[in-house]
C-alpha cells in the first residue's frame, strides 16, 4: 500500500471517531438537479448525505430524507428509488443519509440491523434542522417544518419507522418500504418526552412483498416482523380505532394505468389518531419494490397520504412543528 493510500485510510479513521463533542451542519453544496455530497458533524462524528434540489424547487418546499438499505450506500438509492423522480415533479428536496462503517446501516430498532451507530436517529434530526437552516441562506426559502419526511428501503424503512415513534415532532410521515414495525413493545412507539409532550401520530405507509426472502412477509429471521404483526403493531402504536379498509391495490393513490385488479391489495385504518392513517400495501413480488411487476410506486402512494395528512392535521399540531 502507498503512503498516500495509507495517509488517506488514517485520515478516514481519525474523521470516524468522536474525538470531541461539536456539531456543525457544515457548507451546503447544491447543483440543481443533481445529487450532490455533503458532510457534517453530528456529537464529534462526521456524517454524510447526498443532497438532491430539483430546478423547480418550491416556495415552502417538502423536505424528504431517504434511508438507504443495509449495506448499500445512498448513492444507490438515490438511483434506485422513486423519491428522485417525485421531487422533481413534486418541487421537494431529498436528502439522502449515509450509514457508518465498512458496512453501511442503519440503528433502526429492536430488529435491525447489526452495525448501526447509536448517534444516527441524531443525525436524522439534526439533518433535518440544519437543511431547514441552510437551504433558507442558499435558495432563499425554507422547508414546511410540516413536511419533513422520513422514507427508505429495508433497514432504512426500518429507520424511517423508528422515527415515525421516537421523533414524529420533527416528521410528519414515513413510508416503510420492505420492513416492518422496528421495536418489539408498542409501547415504545410514541411514548411522551421528558417535558411531558405528547408526540404526534403521523401517517405510515408500509409495503410489503409476498415473494421477499430478506424481510419476508408471513415469517421472520429476527430481523423484521410477519406482515400481519407488523400492520396491528402500526395501528395500535398510532391510535387507531376503526375497522380496516381493503382496497384493491389498483385502486390506490400510486397505482398506474397497468396496473392489473384481482392480484394485490392494502389494508388501511383511516381514523387514527391526530387524522392520520396506517396502510399496509401488499405486492406480489420480492424485496426491491420501488420497481414491480404492478404499475404501483410507493412513493406516489406515501406522497398521497402525506400531503391529506398535512390539509387535515389538527391546527395545534401545525403550529407546534413551526415554533
Amino acid at each position: 500500500m502507498s503512503a498516500r493510500a495509507k495517509a488517506l485510510l488514517l485520515c478516514a479513521w481519525v474523521w470516524s471517531q468522536p474525538v470531541w463533542s461539536l456539531d456543525w451542519c457544515g457548507t451546503l453544496l447544491i447543483i440543481p438537479g443533481q445529487i450532490q455530497s455533503n458532510f457534517m458533524i453530528v456529537d464529534g462524528v462526521l456524517r454524510g448525505y447526498g443532497l438532491f434540489v430539483p430546478r423547480n424547487v418550491k416556495q415552502d418546499m417538502p423536505l424528504i430524507l431517504d434511508f438507504h438499505g443495509f449495506g448499500s450506500n445512498h448513492r444507490l438509492e438515490a438511483q434506485n428509488s422513486c423519491w428522485r423522480s417525485l421531487a422533481e415533479r413534486e418541487g421537494a428536496v431529498v436528502a439522502y443519509p449515509q450509514g457508518r462503517h465498512l458496512v453501511p446501516a442503519w440503528a433502526s430498532g429492536d430488529y435491525c440491523c447489526p452495525g448501526g451507530d447509536a448517534g444516527d436517529a441524531a443525525f436524522a434530526r439534526m439533518l433535518a434542522s440544519c437543511l431547514s437552516r441552510n437551504l433558507a441562506k442558499v435558495l432563499g426559502t425554507t422547508p414546511d417544518a410540516g413536511k419533513v419526511y422520513a422514507v427508505g428501503l429495508s433497514n432504512g424503512g426500518a429507520m424511517a419507522g423508528r422515527l415515525a415513534c421516537e421523533s414524529s415532532d420533527v416528521f410528519s410521515g414515513v413510508a416503510v418500504t420492505s420492513q416492518s414495525f422496528p421495536f418489539r413493545d408498542v409501547g415504545q412507539c410514541r411514548q411522551v418526552s421528558a417535558d411531558g409532550t405528547d408526540k404526534p401520530a403521523v401517517p405510515v405507509v408500509e409495503a410489503r412483498g409476498t415473494m421477499d426472502v430478506i424481510v419476508p412477509y408471513v415469517y421472520s429471521w429476527g430481523f423484521s416482523v410477519p406482515a400481519r404483526h407488523s400492520v396491528e403493531r402500526w395501528r395500535r402504536a398510532m391510535g387507531c380505532l376503526d375497522q380496516p379498509v381493503f382496497e384493491d391495490l389498483c385502486d390506490r393513490p400510486g397505482s398506474g394505468p397497468d396496473c392489473e385488479f384481482g392480484h394485490s391489495g392494502c389494508q388501511s385504518y383511516y381514523q387514527c389518531e391526530h387524522n392520520a392513517v396506517v396502510s399496509q400495501c401488499t405486492l406480489i413480488d420480492g424485496h426491491l419494490l420501488y420497481k414491480n411487476n404492478h404499475d404501483y410506486s410507493p412513493c406516489d402512494d406515501a406522497w398521497f397520504e402525506f400531503q391529506r395528512y398535512h390539509l387535515v392535521k389538527p391546527r395545534w399540531l401545525q403550529y407546534s412543528r413551526e415554533h
